[in-house]
């Protein structure tokens, strides 16, 4: 699989971690628990973890999209976290066009993105 998925109740923050290439089944098979983490909490955090990214099966972009519009009001903060070149340019452009408060970090910066995304400031 693909993509990973944990939860921590007590920091309300969800955990994503992408090696490779996502396909539709490894992407159903996280949506109805991000979707249940959020509705159980309300409000939450995300750390996208992306250890390596070959792309994606392009019948995942309109639940994808979906899911962003129907829940990025609920969504705190998102720590992504990767070594992939291209990734942090996208993110920062990403940010601009967001309320969900969006930050970059690198692999040997996960303990931050974890810090981060639980403080309140």
């Amino acid at each position: 699989m693909t993509l990973t998925y944990e939860e921590d109740d007590n920091t309300k923050t969800a955990t994503i971690s992408v090696s490779g290439k996502i396909e539709r089944a490894d992407y159903d098979a996280v949506l109805e628990p991000m979707q249940a983490f959020i509705d159980k909490h309300g409000t939450v955090n995300f750390i996208e973890i992306l250890e390596s990214f070959s792309g994606f099966d392009p019948s995942v972009i309109w639940p994808g999209i979906k899911f962003d519009f129907a829940n990025l009001k609920h969504i705190r903060r998102v720590a992504v976290v990767s070594d992939i070149g291209w990734i942090s340019p996208l993110t920062k452009a990403a940010g601009y066009f967001m309320s969900t408060k969006l930050r970059m970090f690198e692999m040997s910066q996960l303990e931050e993105a974890r810090d981060w995304v639980k403080s309140s400031a």
